[in-house]
C-alpha cells in the first residue's frame, strides 16, 4: 500500500474516494454510495456522484468524470487510477464496461493507496455542504486539525462547565508569532444546556448580550459538545484525529460570520485550540486569579494565552441565568418532507394528547384563555417518524420562531441541546409570526404519518384537519415570533 500521490509527469492521475451516505449522514436511505474522482494531475474534482450500489457508483462517477467533468475541466481519460483497497476489486471490475461507453484504455493502471488527508477534507466538504452546514474557507491541516481536537478532548475530560457558569466570563490575552489577540470567554453547559466554550471579540460578557438579546458579534468562535443530537459525519471526522470511540459527545467547530455560520478554518483552528487550554488550565489551577500557558502550533510558532476572570461591569447581569449554546442544521426532515402550519381548536389538542405515543407537556403553562392554538404539523418523506420525534425529544425543544437572514426566513424548531429548520419559505414564517403573535406563545408541535383536509381544513377544528398516527407532540411556549441571525 502506498500514499496517494501525483504519478510521473505527463501521466494522467486520478484519485477515487467512496462513502456510504447513510453512515456519514442522517436521513439518507440505506445502500446510498458517492463516489468522488480527483484530478491529481489538473488538480481538481472531476465528479462526485451517487448510487445504489458500490460498482453502479464507480461506473456513473468515472463515466461522468472522463466525459462531462465539473467546474470546466476538459474531458480526458486517465492512465492510473489510484483507489483505497476496500474498493479497488469492485473499481476493476467495472473497467471492461468503462472501455466500452467512456473510452478507458485496457492498460489504465489501478493502484491501491492510501489517501492523504487533504483528500480527506475535499470529500468532507462535500459532505459538510449536504449536512446543510458550510465549510471553511480554509480547510485545516491534518496537524492543525490533531492539535484542535486534542485540546478539545481535554477540555471534554476536564469538564469545566461543573464550575463555571456562563457568569464567570474570562478575559483572554492571546500572541501568536507577532500577533496579539484579545476577547472574553464563557464556558457553556453549567446546569442542563449543550457544553462548550465561546471567544467573542470585545468585552461584553456572553450573559449581558443574552439578557439584551444581542447576537454574537463577528469573529466569535464557538466549541460545542454534541451529544446524541449531533451529525454522525463530525464524529467520524473526529475519530480520524484520535476523538475516543467511547465518547458522548463530538466537538463541532463554528465561527460568526457576516453571511452566518461556517466551520472553523485554519487561521481560527489556533485561537481556539488556545483558547481551550486556557480555560482547562485555569480551571485545574482551582481558584487562583489568572492563568498563563503555551502551545507548539503547527505552523511551528509558539502561541501563548493568558487567562484571568473579567471585572464585573456596572450593567452586570443578575447571577442565575445559563447561556444556551445551540447547533441549527437542517437535517431534521428529509427536503421532500411535508410541513403544515395552523392552528388547532382546545378540545382537538385534548383529543391529540390521548392519542399520541410520545407526548412533551410545556415547562411553561400556556397562557389562560387561548384558543385556538398554533400548530406545526411535520411528516418526514423517508417515513422515520419515530426518529424525527427521538430527535426533537432530546433536543429538548423550547418552541419553534422564525430567524431573519436576510436572504430568506427560517422557521426553526429551538432546543435546548439543538436547533432544526424546518421551512424557510417566506410565506410560511408570515403566517407563523402572525399566529404565534395570537397565542402570546403558545403553540404545538406534531409528527404525524398523514394530515388530510389540508385544503378545506374541518371547520369544528380550524386549520389542522384530520391527522393520522400522532408519533410525537410537543407543547411549547416561545415568545416573540422571530428574531435577527447572526449576520451584523
Amino acid at each position: 500500500m502506498v500514499r496517494a500521490d501525483p504519478a510521473p509527469s505527463g501521466e494522467h492521475t486520478w484519485l477515487v474516494l467512496q462513502r456510504d451516505l447513510s453512515v456519514w449522514l442522517r436521513n439518507v436511505p440505506q445502500s446510498t454510495l458517492v463516489t468522488m474522482v480527483l484530478d491529481l494531475t489538473d488538480r481538481g474534482t472531476r465528479a462526485v456522484e451517487a448510487g445504489s450500489t458500490v460498482g453502479d457508483s464507480l461506473l456513473e462517477t468515472l463515466r461522468l468524470a472522463a466525459r462531462q467533468p465539473a467546474q470546466g475541466m476538459e474531458p480526458r481519460i486517465p492512465d492510473r487510477i489510484q483507489v483505497p483497497a476496500s474498493i479497488a476489486a469492485a473499481l476493476r471490475s467495472e473497467l471492461g464496461q468503462l472501455e466500452r461507453e467512456a473510452g478507458f484504455r485496457p492498460d489504465t493502471i489501478v493502484e491501491e493507496v492510501t489517501p492523504d488527508e487533504g483528500a480527506e477534507w475535499v470529500f468532507d466538504d462535500v459532505i459538510t455542504q449536504m449536512a446543510g452546514r458550510r465549510p471553511p474557507d480554509e480547510r485545516l491541516q491534518p496537524e492543525d486539525a490533531t492539535l484542535l481536537y486534542e485540546q478539545a478532548r481535554r477540555f471534554m475530560e476536564a469538564a469545566p462547565w461543573t464550575r463555571f457558569a456562563s457568569d464567570d466570563a474570562f478575559i483572554v490575552e492571546l500572541k501568536i508569532g507577532s500577533q496579539r489577540m484579545e476577547g472574553i470567554v464563557a464556558v457553556m453547559g453549567h446546569q442542563f444546556s449543550q457544553p462548550g466554550l465561546l471567544l467573542m471579540p470585545g468585552r461584553q460578557r456572553a450573559s449581558e448580550m443574552m439578557a439584551s438579546y444581542t447576537a454574537p458579534p463577528v469573529g466569535t468562535l464557538i466549541t460545542q459538545l454534541e451529544g446524541a443530537e449531533g451529525q454522525p459525519d463530525l464524529f467520524l471526522r473526529a475519530r480520524r484525529y484520535g476523538w475516543p470511540a467511547e465518547a458522548a459527545v463530538t466537538p463541532n467547530f463554528i465561527s460568526v460570520r457576516e453571511d452566518g455560520f461556517r466551520e472553523l478554518d485554519r487561521g481560527e483552528s489556533w485561537p481556539m485550540a488556545l483558547v481551550l487550554a486556557g480555560v482547562v488550565a485555569h480551571f485545574r489551577r482551582g481558584d487562583v486569579a489568572e492563568t498563563w500557558g503555551n502551545l507548539e502550533l503547527p505552523s511551528g510558532r509558539r502561541g501563548r494565552y493568558h487567562l484571568r476572570k473579567a471585572p464585573e461591569t456596572a450593567s452586570a447581569v443578575a447571577k442565575g441565568g445559563e447561556l444556551i449554546g445551540i447547533k441549527i442544521s437542517h437535517d431534521l426532515l428529509p427536503a421532500d418532507s411535508d410541513v403544515q402550519i395552523g392552528i388547532l381548536s382546545l378540545a382537538h389538542l385534548t383529543e391529540l394528547r390521548r392519542q399520541a405515543d410520545v407526548v412533551m407537556p410545556p415547562k411553561v403553562p400556556f397562557p389562560a384563555g387561548v384558543n385556538p392554538i398554533p400548530i406545526i404539523v411535520m411528516s418526514p418523506s423517508n417515513r422515520d417518524f419515530a426518529g424525527v420525534v427521538d430527535r426533537v425529544k432530546r433536543a429538548r425543544p423550547m418552541g419553534a420562531t422564525v430567524i431573519e437572514t436576510g436572504s430568506e426566513p427560517m422557521l426553526t424548531i429551538m432546543g435546548e441541546r439543538a436547533g432544526f429548520v424546518i421551512a424557510t419559505d417566506r410565506p410560511s414564517a408570515k403566517v407563523w409570526k402572525r399566529n404565534i403573535k395570537d397565542s402570546d406563545g403558545a403553540h404545538v408541535l406534531i409528527v404525524t404519518d398523514a394530515l388530510t383536509n389540508k385544503e378545506a381544513p374541518d371547520p369544528d377544528r380550524p386549520g389542522a384537519g384530520e391527522v393520522g398516527r400522532v408519533y410525537g407532540l410537543f407543547e411549547c411556549m416561545l415568545r416573540g415570533g422571530s428574531t435577527e441571525a447572526i449576520q451584523r
